[in-house]
């Protein structure tokens, strides 16, 4: 692992209790996997986090999670950090820079998926993190299979060699189950692209992200080929993987008539990301009538390919 790897997590691993002190605040994403619930197959230099309440407005929800960042700021910078928020356009300040005199990591919170399927845990860092760092800490975590089923939408949509590796170790850990693919659902319900082209999306390039941007992060060495091979097996388990109630519910869904009874989720169809996808799929029906209806007949296409 490289050291520059190496010191961006221990400045993460300091920070992350003065970040989660916020009780609105739940970790997900690579660091959640590889810190936490795996015993540390990969370092991770982010901290991706979720706004756990859904029931404030987009504008209210954007204040509260500036304003909680900047609580954060204020108790990082009092212990010697260098901490920059930068503004970006229409009031969404949901990035945190934390620097020391080794390392930079980037805290960020999910403006649009809002709110969480199922409870939050809280878990401590794994047992091989907290001997290398000689730290633990424990967080505020989603529930195991959402954090899965948020990576296995990144896997197939960025398809990043760090979400691919993530797939291999949950392939190694625990395998696809079937909670996992109920989230993957959801999460997929309410992704900005079109259902049809992450679900079956095209392979993106892979080796130049894989040189410069993933080796040195394992604790073993990844041959590209094995990702490659994970890669193109969960394209193929995933949507193999689907019941004929996602399979449905995700036809409902382009059609702008989401059948929520067919999914285990009563919250989901009070998550904002699901209510912005439902108003965009509305604004395309009205303006673009032909597109709205090839979304529904080429994911009905795909999936007729596939059912049992």
């Amino acid at each position: 692992m490289k050291q520059d790897y190496i010191e961006t997590v221990r400045l993460l691993i300091d920070i992350a209790p003065d970040i989660f002190e916020s009780p609105r605040f739940a970790m997900k994403g690579g660091t959640a996997l590889n810190l936490f619930l795996q015993d540390m197959p990969r370092l991770s230099v982010d901290i991706d986090v979720v706004f756990v309440d859904h029931t404030l407005s987009r504008d209210d929800a954007l204040q509260a999670i500036a304003s909680d960042l900047h609580d954060a700021c204020v108790r990082l910078e009092q212990r010697g950090y260098d901490v920059a928020i930068p503004k970006r356009p229409g009031g969404e300040d949901v990035t945190l820079f934390v620097r020391s005199d080794m390392a930079e990591v980037k805290v960020e919170v999910n403006p649009i998926f809002r709110g969480v399927l199922l409870s939050i845990e809280n878990v401590s860092l794994a047992s091989a993190a907290q001997t290398l760092f000689t730290a633990n800490i424990t967080v505020p975590m989603l529930a195991r299979a959402e954090v899965y089923g948020g990576k296995l939408v990144a896997a197939m949509d960025r398809q990043h060699p760090r979400d691919i590796f993530d797939v291999l170790k949950m392939y190694e850990t625990f395998g696809l189950e079937a909670n996992f693919v109920d989230c993957f659902v959801a999460y997929l319900a309410g992704h900005n692209r079109p259902v049809h082209e992450v679900l079956f999306s095209a392979d993106a390039p892979f080796e130049a992200v894989y040189n410069n941007h993933f080796r040195g992060m394992t604790r073993e060495e990844i041959a590209l080929d094995t990702l490659l091979q994970t890669r193109s097996r969960l394209k193929q388990d995933l949507p193999n993987a689907l019941t004929s109630k996602h399979k449905d519910f995700l036809l409902s869904l382009v059609k702008g008539e989401p059948a929520w009874e067919l999914m285990p989720f009563p919250n989901l169809r009070n998550l904002p990301a699901l209510k912005w996808k439902l108003l965009n799929l509305k604004k395309l029906k009205a303006a673009k009538p032909e597109v709205f209806s090839l979304q529904h007949d080429l994911l009905q296409e795909r999936l007729d390919s596939i059912r049992n």
